[in-house]
């Protein structure tokens, strides 16, 4: 075990990509203890087996679709033309704006790279201060993994058998909450710049914006109306949403044909990142049960005897260092197989626990050094990683109030699961 651990240290610590450096972990523990070689690919191929994993590369399918025929400038200039008339109204159009992206992707990384490619480059033209206005776009895209439908909840309920559409309900009271955090710090600190707003639009224009964006904003209806109702399936729902995507983009927005093989090169190359890293990361996973790791680790958490917020503490204190150097899919992959007992054993509900690990992982998302939005916004914006980072200090805020209050304030349960 010794040599499976020592791969992963060093692949991580050279830069080796996460999927691989999972691996090649997991395939140095087969070839060390002696397993037959076809080990190595009954695990990956039964990792990948499953029809729940379609519906990762279609709901990235669709949103690149979106983001490509033009659909998101139409829903950004909708928001824009209500309320992008009021002082410190830009920043409140970016966040809103991600709002209803992250309802259709998935994917904070894709959130904050469709929204920040037109927000950006709008509110530096404006005035806004180029730190503040990368800052806010890199934290509001992480609301791409918190609300429906988010992929990292969708692995999640795959590794502990959980339902996912429960899983959806819970996390969409949190995260419209921290939502609208983010909007009051928005338009806080935007007010406070002295930047001159945009003149106020007729009635005649804003009803025309919400036209022209009115598909846009009947796919969220589809898709968690759908998943709730029990219509259909959250994988049944991202295909819907793919072809409703295609047809709005074709018949609608009127997008050339030729546009198609580079929206479907792109969310293929985003879609297979994400399944190698869930491959690796099971391969892996598949060692550390093998050694008997997770009831190693129960027992010796168990034998502390800590009580229920103590136990939760000290995990979001772990997935807090975790996230700093594993993207969110990674942790989520590596730990609840070894945690789901432990949280069993102690009475914590997998559900709650659930939006607890995703808005702590909304931290890891703008945290160095693998902190992927940061990474994103920086590509798009041509601002340094650690300016970007600078930018999203303030609205770390945001995430821990609301993170906190669903630790400690009583009724948080209920909140997330009961209503």
């Amino acid at each position: 075990m010794y040599s499976t651990f020592g791969i992963l240290g060093f692949g991580l610590l050279i830069g080796t990509p996460v999927a691989f450096t999972l691996a090649l972990a997991g395939l140095a523990y087969i070839v060390t203890a002696g397993e037959y070689p076809s080990t190595f690919a009954s695990v990956l191929f039964g990792s990948l087996n499953s029809t729940t994993m379609l519906s990762i590369p279609f709901f990235i399918l669709s949103a690149e679709i979106l983001n490509r025929s033009g659909a998101t400038h139409k829903l950004i200039d909708m928001v824009d033309a209500w309320i992008g008339h009021r002082r410190g109204g830009l920043p409140v159009v970016a966040v809103t704006a991600t709002i209803f992206f992250s309802t259709i992707c998935g994917s904070s990384a894709a959130t904050a790279a469709a929204v920040g490619s037109v927000m950006i480059p709008e509110m530096l033209q404006r005035g806004y201060n180029r730190t503040f206005s990368v800052g806010l776009i890199a934290t509001a895209g992480g609301l791409g993994i918190v609300l429906p439908p988010s992929i990292p909840l969708i692995i999640y309920g795959m590794v502990t058998e959980t339902s996912i559409a429960a899983l959806f309900k819970a996390a969409t009271l949190p995260g419209l909450a921290l939502a609208a955090l983010l909007i009051i710090f928005a338009y806080v600190m935007g007010a406070r710049s002295q930047v001159a707003p945009s003149p106020k639009q007729p009635m005649s224009v804003r009803m025309r914006t919400v036209r022209e964006a009115g598909g846009v904003l009947i796919l969220p209806v589809i898709i968690l109306g759908g998943i709730y109702s029990g219509y259909f399936t959250p994988t049944e729902a991202s295909a819907v949403a793919c072809i409703y995507a295609l047809l709005l983009a074709l018949f609608v927005y009127r997008t050339p044909l030729g546009r198609l093989p580079a929206m479907l090169t792109l969310s293929a190359s985003t879609a297979g990142m994400i399944l190698l890293i869930i491959a690796g990361a099971t391969l892996f996973s598949y060692a550390l049960t093998a050694v008997r790791l997770p009831h190693a680790i129960f027992e010796y958490i168990s034998a502390m005897d800590l009580a229920g917020w103590q136990l939760i503490t000290a995990l979001m204190l772990f997935f807090l260092v975790l996230g700093m150097f594993l993207e969110v899919i990674s942790v989520i992959l590596i730990t609840m197989p070894i945690l789901m007992p432990l949280l069993s054993a102690s009475g914590i509900d997998l559900v709650h626990f659930a939006v607890l690990l995703i808005l702590n992982m909304e931290l890891a998302v703008i945290t160095p050094p693998i902190g992927l939005n940061l990474f994103v916004i920086s590509a798009v914006s041509k601002v340094p990683v650690l300016r970007v980072f600078k930018g999203t200090l303030p609205f770390v805020v945001a995430v821990f109030i609301v993170l906190l209050s669903l630790m400690f304030m009583p009724g948080a349960t209920r909140l997330t699961i009961g209503w």
